[in-house]
């Protein structure tokens, strides 16, 4: 049985895997503060766990160059995005976009690595 791996990452995935870390954990830390801060829990918890959801998936899959993890982080740029749009609140709206423009760098600069022709295949270590 074999997998396809990826050898190595470039400087490039590392880059854009850093500006996902830290743009998912920053909302998520955000979302969690704002739990207590203003008086609507519900909605934020709710945010605060999308956002914690797509740490772990860019913490660990995303790390192997798992292609679903690729494709399953493009939610967190339009689901931040599309929050802001639906919003309408002049305060929030240009973090959000910023945030959401950031996620998207990220994913561009990770693309290569999960789409490369140079990708090898290796055997599975059980």
């Amino acid at each position: 049985m074999a997998a396809t791996v990826n050898v190595g990452h470039t400087s490039r995935f590392h880059i854009g895997r850093i500006i996902l870390l830290v743009a998912a954990g920053l909302m998520t830390l955000n979302h969690l503060s704002l739990m207590f801060i203003i008086g609507d829990p519900v909605l934020f918890m709710g945010y605060a766990i999308f956002n914690l959801y797509a740490l772990v998936v860019i913490a660990i899959p995303f790390r192997r160059c798992e292609t679903w993890a690729w494709y399953a982080t493009w939610i967190l740029p339009i689901g931040l995005a599309a929050s802001a749009a639906l919003a309408g609140d002049p305060n929030i709206t240009p973090i959000y976009y910023g945030v959401a423009a950031a996620c998207v760098l990220g994913l561009l600069l990770t693309m290569r690595n999960f789409f490369a022709g140079d990708r090898q295949v290796a055997p599975c270590v059980p």
